[in-house]
């Protein structure tokens, strides 16, 4: 699933009859991530007859917490509804660091394959900073996976969730809705 350019931060996107494809480039952080959930995750809320999401990790350099969260809860949709997985396809070296320090490299399935991915297009980044309950939603998928993901992001969701009682705006969205 080569598709070029590895300077631009970006995902990419498609689907065919096998699923969702995602290709993740340079850094992601929060500002890429809540256009996929808008895109992939509110899908599946529609549908249930997704068989698998594929995510290259070929051209990744760094995926924050928020990401990892994201294909948590991605994975976790998947299985409640069509029984699919999310499938990282050939990790980076720092990506496979971020996951293993996270406690997740056997939580998700890791793949040291390649999968020809069907036409895809960049998700454009939002433009607006995500909100912290979305922030939070996808923390508490990535804490249900490991004791080191709840000991590491203990301190945030607290902090969030303080954030979020002092907030006087309605909660912008769930990652897991």
């Amino acid at each position: 699933m080569n598709v070029g350019n590895t300077n631009i931060d970006s995902i990419l996107i498609g689907r065919d009859s096998r699923g969702y494809f995602l290709m993740a480039r340079g850094s992601i952080r929060a500002s890429l991530c809540y256009p996929l959930r808008e895109a992939l995750l509110a899908q599946l809320d529609v549908t249930a007859d997704v068989p698998a999401v594929y995510v290259d990790l070929t051209e990744c350099r760094y995926m924050d917490s928020t990401f990892i969260g994201l294909l948590v809860a991605i994975d976790k949709k998947l299985r409640k509804g069509s029984g699919g997985r999310i499938h990282l396809l050939r990790p980076t070296p720092e990506c496979m660091d971020i996951l293993e320090q996270i406690g997740l490299k056997s939580f998700l399935l890791i793949e040291e394959r390649d999968v020809q991915a069907p036409a895809m297009a960049v998700l454009a980044p939002n433009t607006e900073k995500p909100g912290a309950d979305f922030i939070l939603k996808t923390h508490e998928a990535l804490m249900e996976t490991s004791e080191e993901a709840r000991r590491k992001f203990a301190l945030l969701k607290e902090t969030l969730e303080q954030k979020l009682k002092g907030s006087e705006k309605p909660p912008r969205g769930n990652p897991e809705e």
